[in-house]
């Protein structure tokens, strides 16, 4: 967006607006969220098992059970932010990061730009959570993955994403 102006500038992203010419002529104010970007991580400890986590999201005011994420620090490189994101929470350590796919999380709302990163040859170790975090890591076999996603317990959309790879793509 290079025509914007930032109406509030956030720790991890910008709201900026737009005007954008309508069909009648006019001009229209739109809201937008600018975001650097970010990754899911697909943490595979084998074919059929899967490093998830059990995070505490205040602006649902739910804990939702969801695949280790964050958000690209300025300049970081895709992998960088992922081998940084799955160590802090999750404490495992890969030795194969690679990208799957990149997918927009909400182009509705803003330019989140989100990278499915698969890690394999998993090294365990301790988690180096942010102070505001909750997570607790979850071992999932691919049987429970199925279930939770047939009924409906996974609503987290980067996550149903990345266990759809898991589930049904050759990743």
């Amino acid at each position: 967006m290079s025509n914007h102006e930032v109406l509030l500038r956030g720790s991890r992203f910008d709201v900026v607006a737009i005007d954008l010419p309508g069909r009648d002529g006019k001009s229209h104010r739109r809201e937008f969220i600018q975001h650097p970007g970010a990754v899911v991580l697909l943490p595979l400890i084998d074919q059929d098992t899967v490093v998830m986590i059990e995070n505490e999201r205040p602006a649902v005011g739910e804990t939702l059970l969801e695949l280790p994420a964050g958000t690209r620090d300025p300049g970081e490189e895709v992998l960088e932010t992922a081998a940084r994101e799955l160590t802090e929470e999750t404490g495992f350590r890969s030795g194969c990061l690679s990208i799957a796919c990149e997918f927009y999380s909400a182009p509705g709302l803003g330019d989140e730009l989100m990278h499915l990163v698969v890690a394999r040859d998993l090294t365990e170790g301790e988690q180096q959570l942010e102070t505001t975090e909750r997570i607790e890591v979850k071992r999932m076999h691919r049987r429970e993955v199925t279930e939770l996603v047939q009924t409906g317990k996974i609503r987290d959309a980067k996550t149903l994403i990345g266990l759809q790879a898991f589930l049904f793509q050759d990743v």
